[in-house]
């Protein structure tokens, strides 16, 4: 079934469930407490599950899911190591230029990283031309950009709706409020329900949403710097480069304080 299609029936459902609870909770108002007022589980269904909803309607699935793995990647994602991927391109190029193909081969048996790296110097061990390798390269380099951008964008529909959705449920808790506009008496328990929705968006945007599809944007921007480094690596590592020369080179990718570490690394 197609996903906007879910996506209109799911968002139609929550707010037809909202106004139906909301009618409950509008028959016993006056015995809330303040907790039941914050922890108004309706009003979180309706901008939550509306949030999604309509990032279903503009969205694929399956990119939907990848951000929510990217979510939880994050929490778990270490620090890049920059001196550590440079030193291993020194490596590789000073076996290239010692041992030529067969040290390669033999390197790359006890490799692991699943990189740029990698890709390039198994297309060097097949015997790729330099032109070949960069422009391959680049193209996967960008398509992983590209997906990693996707993630980035179902956030940033998450944070722009997630307000709007707030904005609903205030709304549904104001006509009820509205119905009883003749007794000023509850029109204060009636509009303290009622914004607990702009609430629950206004923080889901805020403190959720938003941050997290920076966050994303930010990762992807900077795996695309690797990702140029890396392939800039792997040209040094073809021309058989001085270590010394690679690392000079690489370290326009990385910040001054990291420069100098590499340097003094080099020195010993």
């Amino acid at each position: 079934m197609p996903t906007t299609f879910i996506g209109i029936l799911l968002g139609l459902g929550l707010m037809i469930f909202a106004i139906i609870e909301t009618a409950k909770h509008a028959a016993h108002i006056e015995q809330l407490t303040l907790t039941e007022l914050y922890l108004n589980f309706p009003a979180f269904l309706l901008v939550f599950g509306g949030t999604i909803a309509s990032s279903l309607i503009a969205h694929q699935f399956s990119h939907i899911i990848r951000s929510i793995k990217a979510f939880f990647i994050i929490f778990i994602r270490g620090e890049f190591d920059f001196i550590k991927s440079i030193n291993e391109i020194c490596d590789f190029a000073t076996t290239y230029a010692q041992n030529g193909i067969s040290g390669l081969e033999s390197k790359m048996k006890n490799y692991r990283q699943d990189n740029m790296v990698r890709d390039g110097v198994n297309m060097i061990i097949n015997g790729y031309k330099q032109d070949e390798i960069r422009r391959a390269l680049e193209v996967n380099l960008h398509r992983k950009y590209d997906r990693e951008m996707l993630e980035y964008y179902v956030f940033r529909t998450m944070g722009r709706t997630a307000p709007a959705f707030g904005m609903v449920g205030t709304l549904v808790g104001m006509i009820f409020m509205l119905q009883k506009i003749n007794d000023p008496t509850k029109i204060g328990p009636f509009l303290s329900v009622a914004l607990v929705a702009t609430f629950y968006g206004l923080i889901l945007a805020w403190l959720v949403f938003n941050p997290m599809s920076n966050k994303l944007q930010h990762q992807a921007e900077l795996n695309l710097r690797i990702g140029r480094l890396e392939i800039d690596g792997v040209m040094y590592i073809l021309e058989k480069q001085h270590p010394v020369y690679i690392k000079d080179q690489l370290s326009y990718f990385i910040p001054p304080s990291l420069r100098r570490k590499l340097f003094k690394e080099t020195k010993k």
